[in-house]
């Protein structure tokens, strides 16, 4: 079974629905500016997948702040 996306190492892998179904390839996002671009463009699909993926920006974007304190996280997250 293909994963549609999923959580790895080196960030969130995607396969990109707009290449099937005549080629499998993956597109890897390392912040969440990459995964908004990959919901834009159709790259997901599926409002489940899509509603993954948001989430998953969303902890890149936690994973990749700079914030010193929850106060700070939580005004850069907004």
């Amino acid at each position: 079974m293909i994963q549609t996306l999923e959580w790895t190492d080196s960030g969130v892998r995607f396969i990109d629905q707009t290449k099937l179904p005549t080629e499998e390839a993956y597109v890897t996002c390392q912040t969440y500016q990459e995964v908004a671009d990959v919901i834009r463009n159709m790259i997901v699909r599926g409002a489940p997948a899509i509603g993954v993926a948001a989430a998953m920006g969303i902890a890149l974007g936690v994973k990749n702040s700079r914030a010193e304190a929850i106060g700070e996280l939580k005004t850069r997250i907004r």
